[in-house]
């Protein structure tokens, strides 16, 4: 068997790969080209190739992202929670959103935001743990294995990054799914956390909702800052115990 069909073989449907990838497989660079002529592979970025005619998955991007490039990010927020069961609305005719994470300084190749995937990704460079952070792996029935959030870690991205004075609900519906988050592990991400609104969101709904983790938190030991912070702007309360303005529908707040 020839080496291209050979490494063809090993190719998952959808993925992308890179000349490294392919020199471990006995292809050398000046073989791949060759095969680029010929029409047996398309390229899509500098040393970046795909199999002749394949959509591309989003899923291979960041695997190649993530195993090939070295690149110290992962699927975070909204799309780790997605990926781990907890799904919510999309609007039709939206582009499906791909959330990705750094905490530490990366940059996206030029390339992936030059091409169609068929999802948009939205990536940004994080300041808001310190620590380092324990990540889970996902491993997709394709066969992709990616560095992803654990729910506990989602469920902050989720909320720094939604506009809450319109979306506040929004981050209540995929709290609700959460009952099973670890307490110990959100213990240590309040600690660490470096934002005060988000730290104060996540424990006003944790309470609100009833979670069974939230009894074992110790709020003492959580920096939840001082003075009022406005959330929701419009038709809004203020939370006399996080400080914080929310939903006037929501009522009174009984703890």
């Amino acid at each position: 068997m020839s080496k291209i069909n050979q490494m063809l073989i090993e190719w998952t449907p959808g993925d992308i790969h890179s000349l490294k990838w392919m020199k471990e497989r006995g292809v050398p660079q000046n073989l791949a080209y060759q095969y680029y002529d010929k029409g047996s592979l398309d390229k899509i970025g500098p040393g970046i190739y795909k199999r002749k005619g394949e959509q591309i998955s989003w899923m291979g991007v960041v695997r190649l992202l993530q195993e090939e490039l070295g690149k110290g990010l992962h699927v975070s927020g909204r799309t780790a929670l997605e990926l781990k069961g907890s799904s919510h609305y999309t609007p039709m005719g939206k582009t499906t959103i791909v959330y990705l994470s750094s905490y530490e300084k990366s940059k996206l190749p030029k390339w992936l935001l030059k091409n169609n995937f068929d999802r948009e990704f939205s990536y940004r460079s994080s300041g808001l743990f310190t620590k380092e952070l324990e990540l889970s792996e996902y491993h997709s029935p394709m066969g992709y294995k990616l560095k992803v959030s654990s729910r506990e870690l989602a469920i902050f991205e989720l909320i720094d990054l939604l506009d809450l004075k319109n979306s506040f609900e929004t981050a209540e519906n995929y709290l609700n799914g959460l009952a099973g988050l670890r307490s110990d592990k959100l213990q240590n991400l309040l600690e660490d956390c470096t934002s005060i609104k988000v730290k104060r969101v996540f424990l006003y709904l944790s309470e609100k909702i009833g979670h069974s983790y939230f009894q074992y938190l110790d709020v003492s030991k959580i920096d939840l800052g001082s003075g009022k912070r406005q959330i929701v702007t419009n038709n809004s309360q203020l939370d006399k115990k996080y400080l914080i303005t929310v939903p006037k529908n929501y009522g009174e707040n009984p703890f």
